[in-house]
């Protein structure tokens, strides 16, 4: 048997059993290579997590960048809402109290009005004379949802109401409303991207903007039928971003808006982990979609309690994130704001900067963990006698924390019963600086079953990693 490719997945698929896996990308990505290079895939650590600025309250309720500042809410300090400017320096606003994440929107009134949203307790006004007021015009009502488009604040209500502001005003004309027709479990949220998506539970209403100078601007264009599973389950359209209308749909799978056309996006492991979450009785308000750009990819955040799945929108590829002893990623609801993408943290107090040029979250490992798909020749067994990988040494850094960047090291191990048990990882060093003597390569590494071999390539250490391929050097033997 010649040598074999060991066969890295290029989108993380852990299957509904080991046995049906095609391998995992966890906190590593494939990214293509241009021809002429060693491989055509590459395989990179996920991007890190620095502070950005330690807030005074914790539990971060997302945010909107205005004329320079960033205006954000949390869940401590009763309801904290801060602004933010570039260097961090936090100025308070006054309170907001909830345990939801807020829905920000803002007009084109200089200065602007800043709305906040909370579904349970309605809207508000953030900025004028503080502290924070109930928004000023009493007719908006009990609404769970707020946008801006084309000069007019957009409020949704969960009994299908949307009524319309005047244009850049805060006041509302109770006559200026609409009913949505085509779903009677009310509306859950209203997403502006050059139409506005009034989302429902089971489906979607388009509306474009025609101008109505005496009663609703808009009219309906489009019914589609598909709904809203949860509340937070939408992104694309954010500023900085601007990839269109991503969404986890009410049958549990994760779609694109092509126009009118829900196009699902999500692979049965990503079905599979949402319907596990939900029919575990996971609150549908705490799955949450968002965005974030890094290394020219653009990517859609899937976050729940219990996983997370970033989607490469340019590559159509999915990979996995997990923070240290967490099950998801800490990141969530993230902002482009003063040339960065910022984050709240679910573990601590400070609003995060996602950056692709750290390989630590605030310190903590971010382990790059790619396993393989199996190396078979079923049905009989294979015996192996060398491991090579076309992995990049030299990328130690000789003023980094030693050993851990001045000598850093890469984690092998294999499984021969798909990957429901590993052998011990075997220790390999990825070479001082500028050091690229030997290659990463294991010896008389034993005999598989029929099953084959699955491989699990491991970096804890801070330093760049660039995997670009794996060979088993192997020969049949009969079962």
């Amino acid at each position: 048997m010649p040598d074999a490719a060991i066969p890295f997945p290029v989108t993380s698929a852990p299957g509904k059993n080991v046995h049906d896996s095609a391998g995992r990308l966890i906190n590593c990505y494939a990214e293509d290579l241009v021809n002429g290079a060693r491989n055509q895939t590459v395989w990179r650590r996920a991007p890190g997590l620095t502070s950005f600025k330690l807030a005074a309250a914790s539990g971060w309720r997302g945010g909107i960048v205005v004329g320079g500042l960033l205006y954000a809410g949390f869940t401590g300090g009763g309801g904290q809402v801060s602004s933010f400017n570039s260097s961090g320096t936090e100025t308070s606003l006054g309170t907001i109290v909830g345990s939801k994440k807020l829905i920000w929107a803002k007009n084109n009134k200089i200065p602007a009005d800043v709305v906040a949203v909370d579904p349970d307790t309605g809207a508000f006004l953030v900025t004028g004379t503080p502290p924070i007021n109930p928004y000023p015009d009493p007719d908006v009502g009990a609404c769970n949802s707020v946008c801006f488009l084309d000069g007019y604040f957009f409020f949704t209500r969960g009994d299908g109401t949307t009524l319309a502001s005047d244009i850049n005003n805060t006041s509302v004309n109770p006559l200026n409303f609409i009913q949505v027709q085509g779903n009677p479990g009310g509306l859950l949220r209203a997403i502006p991207f050059s139409e506005l998506y009034l989302m429902g539970s089971t489906t979607i209403e388009v509306w474009q903007n025609t101008a109505n100078p005496v009663a609703f601007p808009y009219s309906r264009v489009k019914l589609i039928p598909r709904g809203l599973l949860g509340r937070y389950a939408v992104t694309g359209w954010e500023p900085g971003f601007g990839k269109g209308v991503i969404f986890v749909g009410d049958d549990r799978r994760v779609y694109y808006l092509n126009g009118y056309t829900p196009v699902a996006i999500s692979t049965p492991d990503v079905d599979r982990a949402i319907s596990n979450f939900v029919d575990g009785g996971g609150d549908l308000n705490s799955i949450e979609m968002f965005p974030y750009v890094a290394n020219g990819h653009s990517y859609a955040v899937l976050n729940m309690p219990t996983a997370t799945w970033a989607f490469d929108i340019d590559l159509l590829r999915w990979h996995e994130r997990k923070s240290y002893l967490q099950l998801n990623w800490r990141a969530t609801a993230s902002v482009n704001a003063f040339g960065k993408w910022l984050a709240g943290d679910s573990l601590s107090a400070n609003v995060l900067e996602i950056t692709e040029q750290l390989q630590t979250e605030l310190g903590q490992d971010i382990m790059f963990d790619l396993w393989s798909g199996p190396v078979t020749g079923f049905p009989n067994r294979i015996r192996v006698s060398q491991v090579t990988l076309d992995i990049a040494r030299g990328v130690g850094i000789a003023i980094g924390p030693d050993p851990i960047q001045t000598d850093p090291k890469v984690y092998i191990s294999w499984s021969d019963d798909a990957g429901m048990s590993w052998s011990v990882p075997i220790q390999r060093r990825l070479g001082r600086q500028a050091t690229n003597l030997f290659p990463v390569r294991v010896n008389r590494v034993g005999q598989t079953r029929d099953q084959g071999r699955r491989f699990r390539i491991q970096v804890f250490d801070p330093v760049q990693v660039e995997l670009t391929g794996g060979k088993m050097a192997s020969e049949l033997r009969n079962y």
